[in-house]
């Protein structure tokens, strides 16, 4: 029996480990008071039986299709049938399972589910996932229109941006329009709205990701990364005071197809730690391992490169580390733009010759720890430990 204050809650992330992640380490800052299930996914389950969390069974996208898709700027697995299979299991495990809430991380059916059921709706989101980011969405570089970026000035390229992005979101749009007047819900208007819960949760700090004149029920609450009690001492060892140190990361969704240049020797006198699989960059300067966790290394660590997930981003940040970026699809883009203008890192493009990426790493190494990142990885900290319970 449930204490006095207690809730049951639903947790729904889309099937990848930055969502499943970020959720876990936003439900273990919560009392332990709550009823907490997750959704059950067999590629995290690992991690959610390791958090003590029970698990509901439910339909989800298919997180190598999403992936693969938005790599290229792709929303087809959006089509009406896909949408209303992920709809249906959604309202029957809530409905057998009786929530007082549901918590989401880029649920996209997950807001019609809670209107069917009348379950109050809680929500994970990036500011650039909201209709109140102050910042323009930069063109991804595998849009067609990115070349035009280059032939305009940004000041007009962007007001022509904003108006294709309008666009483009209402017509990706569409079948949720469709399965809204079928089944009476709300009206909304573009793919932004579904991802908007009763009360929205923005994982960011406001200087890097600002948002503009959002309503009261959207508060930021920080970055959310996940950490393990592993203190990765053998990982420490391989690291020494007489090299520079670089983490590599490019999560579950990033490619490794630029990042093993590193295997050249102009790279030798580096220590560099990989966490993921990537079997094509190895050397006894190279330290690999499938999961890693990054807070007990960071303290070590001169520079992070990484796919721009947000999470891994926010990790280097928290410990004042510089970012180097190598983005493969549009969000990644979304949040390494973002690093790169704030003077916190750079992109990179996969052609960059060894050579030259040893001069951007060098160039970078030097600035981790300067007043610009002591600032960041100040805000960080003071953000991160705000959550104290469920928003009411």
């Amino acid at each position: 029996m449930r204490t006095i204050g207690s809730k049951k809650v639903l947790v729904f992330p889309m099937d990848l480990a930055a969502h499943y992640l970020r959720c876990i380490e936003y439900c273990n800052k919560l009392p332990k008071k709550h009823e907490i299930l997750f959704a059950y996914s067999e590629k995290y389950s690992e991690f959610i039986e390791e958090a003590g969390y029970e698990t509901f069974d439910v339909e989800n996208f298919d997180s190598e299709e999403v992936s693969k898709a938005a790599k290229d700027f792709d929303f087809n697995w959006m089509y009406q049938t896909n949408l209303e299979r992920i709809l249906n299991s959604q309202v029957d495990a809530i409905t057998e399972n009786k929530p007082d809430i549901v918590l989401g991380d880029t649920a996209f059916t997950l807001k019609m589910a809670s209107e069917i059921t009348e379950t109050r709706f809680i929500s994970l989101l990036n500011a650039y996932m909201t209709k109140y980011y102050a910042n323009t969405r930069p063109v991804s570089r595998k849009h067609p229109g990115y070349k035009y970026s280059k032939m305009l000035p940004s000041s007009i390229f962007n007001q022509i941006a904003r108006g294709i992005e309008q666009l483009n979101m209402t017509q990706i749009h569409e079948p949720y329009r469709k399965i809204r007047k079928t089944l009476d819900l709300q009206t909304t208007d573009i793919l932004l709205d579904e991802l908007e819960g009763d009360y929205n949760l923005i994982c960011d700090i406001p200087s890097i990701f600002p948002m503009k004149n959002p309503p009261n029920n959207f508060e930021y609450i920080g970055p959310l990364y996940y950490s393990k009690s592993n203190n990765e001492e053998e990982a420490i060892r391989f690291l020494d005071d007489h090299h520079p140190s670089i983490l590599v990361s490019m999560g579950s969704s990033g490619e490794w197809v630029g990042i093993t240049k590193l295997s050249d020797p102009v790279f030798k006198d580096y220590r560099i730690i990989i966490t993921g699989e990537s079997l094509e960059l190895q050397g006894y300067n190279v330290y690999s391992k499938p999961f890693l966790n990054h807070c007990a290394v960071l303290p070590h660590i001169d520079l992070v490169i990484c796919h721009g997930g947000n999470g891994t981003i926010y990790q280097a940040l928290a410990y004042g580390v510089p970012v180097i970026c190598s983005p493969s699809n549009f969000e990644q883009e979304w949040n390494a733009s973002q690093i790169q203008n704030k003077g916190l890192g750079i992109i990179i493009d996969e052609e960059l010759s060894p050579s030259d990426l040893r001069k951007d790493i060098d160039n970078w190494i030097t600035k981790k720890g300067s007043s610009t990142f002591s600032e960041v990885k100040n805000e960080i900290k003071q953000t991160t430990y705000s959550i104290v319970d469920l928003p009411s």
